[in-house]
């Protein structure tokens, strides 16, 4: 499946220089965000042409993008865009639910008021969004869980982001599938934010693990149904199991 769309989009401005962190940096969010699809054969001479730049700093740029999964090389002059995967999306959510939760543990009684307001504000605009403009549904989804872990330290939110954009290009699936569960899951949101004012640590955390495992195990039926989902199964019932 070759990639014949322009990989440098109209609105994004690369560095002057065109470092292979600058072009690690576009590839690297056309790919997340979709742009550059699931499959896609990623040329170096095509694109270096496109970066006006030769092929050495487009082959560290390949590097770097292997390094985090993103691409798997093939030969020296081309790549291929990883695909979608179950075990990849057990991966990553399985990690978010355990570590999203004990960021929102940390976070619930230190939220501001003006805080908590703004998470109402956004869970409210996450719930009246359509999946037809995902990337304002993204935005304002990205917004609430960053607010989430905003006092968890920067550590661990480094990680949570990190992980969070590598589930972007699933999230897009997510939400396109018809079936409806992301309107359950936009609607959870809403959930999330009343126990955070009510200062109910353990409600807030048991609808967030419960939240993120529902899509995790939606996307891994949707990609592979036979798939195991062992760790997201595990996370959530470590983290929503109280005695």
């Amino acid at each position: 499946m070759a990639a014949t769309q322009p990989l440098i989009p109209d609105d994004v401005e690369v560095a002057p220089d065109n470092s292979p962190e600058a072009i690690y940096d576009v590839l690297r969010r056309a790919i997340l965000s979709g742009q550059i699809a699931a499959g896609s054969d990623l040329v170096q001479a095509k694109v270096a042409a496109e970066f006006g730049v030769s092929r050495g700093p487009v082959r560290e740029a390949f590097r770097l993008l292997q390094r985090e999964g993103l691409i798997v090389s093939q030969v020296n002059i081309r790549a291929r865009v990883s695909e979608l995967s179950a075990q990849e999306v057990d991966h990553l959510y399985g990690l978010r639910v355990v570590n999203e939760a004990l960021a929102l543990r940390v976070s619930v009684p230190r939220f501001s008021a003006d805080e908590l307001e703004r998470l109402d504000e956004l869970a409210q605009a996450i719930a009246s969004s359509k999946p037809e403009k995902f990337d304002e549904w993204e935005s304002l989804h990205e917004q609430f869980h960053q607010l989430l872990i905003a006092h968890c330290g920067s550590s661990l939110q480094t990680s949570l982001t990190l992980w969070s954009d590598f589930t972007e290009r699933y999230r897009r699936v997510y939400v396109a599938d018809r079936s409806g569960a992301w309107i359950l899951g936009s609607r959870e949101h809403l959930l999330v934010a009343q126990e955070c004012a009510n200062r109910n640590a353990d409600a807030a955390v048991n609808i967030l693990a419960e939240h993120l495992g529902r899509a995790g195990l939606t996307l891994m039926a949707m990609i592979d149904p036979r798939h195991e989902p062992m760790l997201v199964r595990a996370a959530m019932e470590q983290v929503t199991t109280r005695t």
